[in-house]
């Protein structure tokens, strides 16, 4: 599941404005590997709306069925907010699959690996 948790009005080239929910994931732990020490964490993504601002405001709250993943992009700069700069290639994107099904699909892709489907290591005499 994701959350609504706010909105953006973006202004295009063209002079329009449209209106992006931002979603966020469950809370999640992930262990540093800089320090080995866990964080919490939640997924956030943006995704494009047909509401208006007073619409979107009436969506905060809002559960929807589905989960945010990472897609691989071209690179570019980030700026954190301490200021530094780092590069990335991703970004978080909403996918309408759920946590379990987008696990199911890669345990199967997994599986797939081996083409004999046997996933145990064999011993060569």
């Amino acid at each position: 599941m994701v959350t609504v948790t706010g909105f953006k009005t973006v202004l295009t080239d063209e002079g329009d404005t449209y209106v992006r929910l931002v979603l966020e994931g469950d809370l999640e732990m992930i262990k540093s590997e800089r320090t080995g020490n866990f964080y919490a964490h939640r997924k956030k993504a943006t995704i494009s709306s047909t509401f208006d601002e007073e619409s979107a405001k009436s969506m905060i709250g809002q559960q929807i069925s589905g989960s945010i993943i990472k897609q691989d992009v071209e690179a570019y700069l980030y700026e954190l907010a301490n200021g530094e700069t780092i590069e990335l290639k991703h970004r978080w994107v909403f996918t309408e699959e759920t946590v379990e099904e987008l696990a199911i699909k890669d345990l199967v892709s997994n599986a797939n690996a081996f083409p004999n489907g046997n996933s145990k290591l064999q011993e060569v005499a």
